[in-house]
């Protein structure tokens, strides 16, 4: 049995890249997600270099609708994707109050929208 390609969202650092780190040691092939290539790029080398794993790279800003679509058609055309990982997310720091209002449909898209987004897409398949 061949296993699943994950998804994973926020892969640039921290828990994402460690996330990318541990499937692809239990030798699953990852298509990571983020806004920062370079970041992902150097990470899927040196998975590459150590695993062996297929790494695919799909450079996305989550908070834009488009690049949102493009993530969506990702995992609705990649049938070998069997594992969605949203870990995409942020936060602001100071006040609400204090917050601009493009700043704060920046995060709810982020951390709400994106996410049920793509869980739709994923759940459809």
């Amino acid at each position: 049995m061949t296993k699943p390609a994950i998804l994973i969202t926020g892969t640039s650092s921290g828990i994402g890249a460690i996330y990318a780190d541990r499937f692809a040691r239990r030798g699953h092939d990852l298509v990571l997600v983020a806004r920062d290539a370079a970041r992902m790029e150097t990470l899927a080398a040196r998975l590459r270099a150590e695993v062996g794993v297929s790494i695919d790279i799909l450079p996305a800003d989550l908070t834009r609708t488009d690049e949102i679509a493009a993530v969506e058609s990702r995992l609705r055309d990649d049938e070998r994707i069997g594992i969605l990982v949203n870990n995409a997310g942020a936060g602001l720091g100071g006040r609400f109050v204090d917050q601009s209002t493009d700043a704060i449909a920046q995060l709810i898209t982020l951390n709400a929208t994106s996410v049920a987004r793509l869980v739709l897409i994923f759940t459809e398949n």
